[in-house]
């Protein structure tokens, strides 16, 4: 097991690199494009850009030149990005996305409110929401099926004894679980009759390093199946400005969209996503909530 680990640490340093550049000249081309995203929507609305319709979801990203057709009885709540200025449209109304505010072809005049998130949130920054694929199993080099990871992959956690959990495997009582460094040491190794792990206390994670957790297991087949993810546990500043950021449960669905998209943007999944969850039982109808919710 040691040596395919160290086969694949050194597979996962020769192409993170690329992946960073990659995802940072995504990101970056995202944000440019977009001027603003929906952070609550009740009723229907029509999104027209580039010679096509589509109706218009939570957490869509509005480009400049996009026009939205805004049904009767309908409300949209929209956030700009550069600005940090809310809109909230009652329809009937028709909407132009400008550069720096949207503009009103027909209808009443929105209302215009600055973004307050918790207690510091005057210059906090929202970026576009994505919609990220499944987990790659990245220890290829044996036969793998996938163990579906439910926390901790591809993430930082606000948790400092975060709880690992993965859906189980049909006719599979023990796992093998086993926890390493950014060196590929071995930091803890157990088999676990459940489905999920908190670590002993004895186990030390540091702040702000990486770390790869694996589970693995053996079908009756005979057949060992594995999945991997990497997370960090995020430093005290983050989890400062996390806390500072939270708003009350009682804020406005818009509010908490801000603030699940701001986690998103932190890189801290699976805290944002129990705001999509929550937002996604409220707005059931909304497919992107329901796809946030979910991944």
């Amino acid at each position: 097991m040691r040596a395919t680990g160290d086969l694949a640490m050194l597979f996962r340093r020769a192409l993170s690199p690329l992946l960073l550049c990659a995802i940072g000249a995504l990101s970056i081309a995202a944000h440019a494009a977009g001027v603003a995203m929906v952070t609550d929507l009740q009723g229907k609305a029509t999104l027209s850009s580039g010679g096509t319709n589509r109706d218009l979801t939570i957490c869509a990203e509005l480009d400049t030149g996009t026009k939205v057709q805004l049904a009767a009885g309908a409300t949209l709540v929209l956030l700009y990005f550069d600005a940090g200025d809310e809109y909230v449209f009652r329809g009937p109304s028709t909407i132009e996305f400008k550069p720096g505010a949207p503009e009103v072809a027909s209808g009443a005049q929105p209302e215009k409110r600055s973004l307050s998130l918790g207690k510091g949130g005057k210059d906090v920054r929202i970026k576009p929401v994505g919609i990220t694929q499944g987990a790659m199993v990245m220890r290829s080099v044996r036969p793998v099926a996938r163990i579906q990871l439910l926390t901790l992959n591809k993430t930082r956690t606000l948790e400092s004894s975060p709880e690992f959990r993965w859906s189980a495997l049909e006719a599979v009582p023990t796992y093998g679980f086993e926890l390493s460094d950014e060196t590929g040491r071995t930091v803890f190794e157990t088999k676990v009759d459940a489905t999920s792990l908190r670590l002993p206390a004895s186990v030390q994670i540091r702040e702000g390093v990486p770390y790869t957790w694996e589970v693995s297991a053996r079908l009756p087949d005979g057949k060992k199946y594995a999945s991997s993810a990497d997370f960090a546990i995020a430093g005290a500043d983050l989890r400062a400005r996390a806390e500072s950021l939270r708003p009350p449960a009682n804020a406005p669905l818009s509010t908490r969209i801000a603030y699940a998209a701001w986690l998103s943007g932190a890189e801290l999944k699976d805290e944002a996503r129990k705001y999509w969850k929550e937002t996604a039982a409220e707005r059931p109808q909304d497919a992107r909530l329901k796809a946030l919710a979910e991944q």
